[in-house]
Formats: C-alpha cells, structure tokens, sequence
C-alpha cells in the first residue's frame, strides 16, 4: 500500500477491531500501474510493498526471517516475516499458514514462503488497507523452514515528532513501518487500558488496547496486556514501546511481548502535556494525540476556559455534549468491581428523571473519600458507550464542600418501563426503588437475575457494583419485598440493568429502610 490512509479514531479500533482475523475476501487493490514486477527467488518484501506488485500476483519469498508469530488471544497463526536486513517497506503480515507449519516456527527462523499472493485487505467501511500474504487456493500457501537468523533490530521512532506532523506526511512515514519491528520513543499513555470488541458475538476477554502518542494505536493482538492492575494507564510516561507496524482502522504498534512495553522512571521523559492555559492557547497539538488547545483532552480537563458548566440533567438529555464540568453533584454509588469502575452522580440527593450519570474511572476504584452521599466535582467527556450508555470518561474528580446526605430513591416506575430500551433513556443512572417483586430466574449467567414486577414487567438484575449471590440474594421462585440500585447498561447483553450498591439494597422480607 503506498497511498496516505484515512486516520480513524481509537474508539472506533474500541468498537470495531474484534472482526481482525475474519478474513477471506480479497481487499480492494491501491495499487498503482508499474513496471514488470519481479518473479520467482528474485522477490523482495520490498516489491510486496511497492506497487509494482499488484494485487493476486503470485509472490515467492526466499531466505526471510520470522520477527512475530500470533500465538495469544482467539485470533491466532498469523506470522510476520521481515528481510534479514531490516529497513523500509521490509516486513509484511502472512496470513492463512496452516496451523501445523506456523507450529513448527520460532521467531528468529529463516523461511521460504511459496504458494502465496498478494492481497490489500480492508473492511468495507474504510478505504484504507494493509498488504499481506494470503494462500493463492485453498492449502497452497507454505512456509518452510531453511535455518536459523537474527531478528533485525527494530527500527527507533520518535512518536512525538511524527504526531506533529501533518497528516499526509505522518501517514506516509508510518506505511514504511507496516510488517517491521519498530521502537517507539518519546511516548506516552493517552488513555486508560479498554476492551476491544466487548459487545461481539463471541468477545475475546483477553483483546485490549490503548492509544499513545503520535495517533498511534496499542493493542493485544500478540501478547498480553494485563488490566487488573493495569499495566498502564492514561497519562503514564513510556521509556519505549516495542513491536510490528501494523494498521486496521488506526495504525498500530503491536508489542510481542508484555517486556515490550517499558515505563518510563522519571516522568520528565514524557512529551510535554498540554495542560495550562499557555499550551492550551498556542495552536499547536504539543503531546501529539491529534488535537489542538481546547479540543484536546488535557486542556479539556485542567483549563476551566476549555469546560462547559453545565448539570447531569442536561448531559442526561443531550443538551450538554464535549468536555463538562459538573459542580456540587451527590454520588449515589461506587463501582470498585472488576475492570470498569466508577462512580454514578447525581444533580439532587432526591432522584428524578434523567438525574444520574456514570462517571468512568478505568482499571481503578474512585477515591475511597468519594462516598455516596458525599459531593465531588467532575470534570470528563460525555461519550455514549456502546452507543446505548451516557458516561463521562476521561474524568478528573475533586472533594467540593459540603455533602453528607443519603441519596432518597425514585420509585413508582414499573419495571417494563426501566428494562425497555427507549422508554427506559431517562432513567438510565438514576437511583430507583422496586417493591414486591416475584424472582423469576435466579440464574440468568454472569451473576444475572430476572425479577417481575407483577403485570408491570419484568428487569434484570446485575452484580456490577455488589458482588451478591444469586441463589442466596434471590432465593428460587422467591419474593423481593424491597429492591434498590442504579440503572446501567449491560453491553455484552444488550439490555438495560439495575445494580445494587449493597446488601443493604436488597431486602426478601419486611419493609424498605
């Protein structure tokens, strides 16, 4: 591929990049017209990459040398080959190998690489591709071993430099790097560790990514990235990042090893942030993320000309989008589970419609001083989650004076209004209160309970803030004389929830506290 690439956000690599692996249909060629190209032991990777090869030419490599091979995760067998001698345009993906060959490989092996073509493989809904080998039919692709080389050292990369350029340049630079094993440097975490792909069919728990300086992605297509702790998190300041060029969506950096991604000791090692007034008024993208003064995050959250001052109703409604700032709210409740945890807040202590929001912390819990009741300010970025879930993300929470009170639930709303995917928007974080519910399934899965609401519908229970059990907590074909929680969003299920805070929340017998 030798055209510049439409960049595409992180969080579309987020939503998007669980289909990597689900190929088979030949990508549209960018190729441009050339010479002959060049045949049989006489082909480079280089002439793979150029577009003198176009797409479905047979190509036979001889001689190069294996720097990656994807042995982690659900999508696997996926090698990448580089020329022994490193440089431009000298690595390239190879997909479709059959299990037992790539079995046989270790990194370091020098291969001859028969049967193969050339292919630009894309999605259809970006115009942008990345080369790779495919089999020319069914079984004929082979990559056979023919002795033992040394992996070219990864070419270095100065992310900040290469973030400040303009587009069509960066683009360019980074297309050379596409199948070769680079070194990152000057680099830093933009935001926190995510899934990949966790509303899929078939999710992969173990596909994460960040994105870094210099429009770059990160991910776990290769190895791990561990997230409970999380091995890194927005903001953190990188010594180097090691890994193979590659591109989908975005292009990436993608480590082979969780060694390859180095932190840095002294924070001053991180490019600068652009997170005062100054920088945030001098027209340049200084951290290299893609954005300039006020639209970039940093700014958005450490300059209060960048925020809006606005209320969780209006955010709730759609009124209030981009970076806000939320002052004197209540919190309702704290997520310290798992790896999305937050805290929900509200504009009252009284619930009402559209008067809860969650407020996204990443790998790690809020504050312990951020009690329910208590008051903070936030200032994040309002971003729809799953396209179903109003959050703010990318927060900054701070104590405000003040607090104490004991948040009051809403109640009267029937439980088919709550759990129906429109009618249930303006209650989404929203503190409630259910009584005299009938369990109907005490074992949905993943700690899921459905309960009726006599002939006004029925919900699903969630254990996304209290780790209940559900045959304790819900007895079998038992009653709920009094049942609070917040209402969330379960996006592997695609269904409204309610989550209680608490075993406090949940009451079998008796009256409501």
């Amino acid at each position: 591929m030798m055209r510049p690439l439409a960049y595409a956000s992180f969080l579309s690599l987020a939503v998007l990049a669980v289909t990597t692996g689900c190929r088979g249909e030949t990508g549209a060629s960018d190729d441009q017209p050339g010479v002959d190209a060049p045949g049989g032991d006489d082909m480079r990777i280089q002439d793979v990459q150029s577009d003198d090869v176009q797409v479905e030419d047979p190509v036979t490599l001889r001689g190069v040398v294996v720097v990656a091979i994807d042995n982690f995760g659900n999508r696997r067998g996926n090698i990448y080959v580089m020329e022994p001698e490193g440089g431009p345009f000298s690595g390239v993906l190879v997909f479709g190998a059959g299990n037992e060959q790539v079995g046989r490989l270790a990194v370091g092996d020098l291969v001859d690489i028969t049967g193969a073509m050339k292919d630009e493989y894309s999605q259809d809904d970006d115009d942008a591709t990345v080369t790779e080998l495919i089999p020319q039919s069914s079984g004929s692709l082979t990559v056979t071993k023919v002795g033992t080389g040394t992996v070219p050292a990864p070419h270095v990369l100065d992310a900040l430099a290469f973030g400040r350029m303009d587009k069509v340049a960066r683009e360019a630079e980074y297309e050379k790097w596409e199948g070769v094993l680079i070194k990152l440097e000057n680099v830093s975490v933009l935001e926190n560790l995510r899934q990949i792909g966790a509303s899929g069919s078939n999710p992969d728990p173990t596909f994460r990514g960040f994105s870094v300086t210099g429009q770059l992605g990160v991910d776990s297509t290769l190895a791990e990235i561990p997230n409970m702790p999380a091995l890194v998190t927005r903001g953190d300041c990188l010594a180097s990042i090691t890994g193979v060029g590659d591109y989908f969506y975005d292009y990436k950096v993608l480590p082979r090893a969780t060694t390859d991604i180095v932190k840095a000791d002294d924070a001053s090692a991180c490019p600068a942030q652009e997170a005062d007034a100054t920088a945030c008024g001098d027209g340049v993208d200084n951290d290299a993320d893609g954005f300039i003064d006020c639209m970039d995050f940093s700014c958005q959250q450490n300059v209060p000309a960048c925020q809006t001052n606005t209320t969780v109703a209006m955010v709730q409604m759609g009124t209030a989008t981009g970076t806000v700032r939320l002052n004197d709210v209540v919190v309702t409740g704290r997520d310290e589970i798992g790896g999305v945890r937050g805290l929900w807040v509200a504009d009252s202590a009284t619930a009402a419609a559209h008067n809860g929001v969650f407020v996204f912390t990443g790998n790690s819990s809020p504050d312990a001083a951020f009690t329910v009741g208590s008051l903070v300010d936030v200032a994040g970025n309002v971003t729809e989650y799953d396209n179903q879930l109003t959050e703010i993300t990318n927060a900054t929470i701070t104590a405000a004076p003040g607090g104490g009170t004991a948040p009051t639930p809403l109640t009267g709303v029937p439980a088919g209004t709550l759990a129906h995917l429109t009618d249930g928007e303006p209650y989404e974080g929203v503190l409630v209160r259910l009584t005299n519910l009938t369990v109907v399934d005490n074992n949905v899965g993943n700690g899921r309970v459905r309960v009726r609401d006599g002939a006004n519908g029925e919900l699903i229970i969630d254990d996304e803030a209290f780790m209940y059990t559900p045959g304790t907590a819900f007895p079998a074909e038992g009653t709920i004389a009094c049942l609070t929680g917040l209402m969330h969003w379960n996006n592997t299920q695609d269904e409204r929830t309610l989550v209680p805070r608490n075993a406090g929340d949940i009451v079998a017998t008796g009256t409501c506290d």
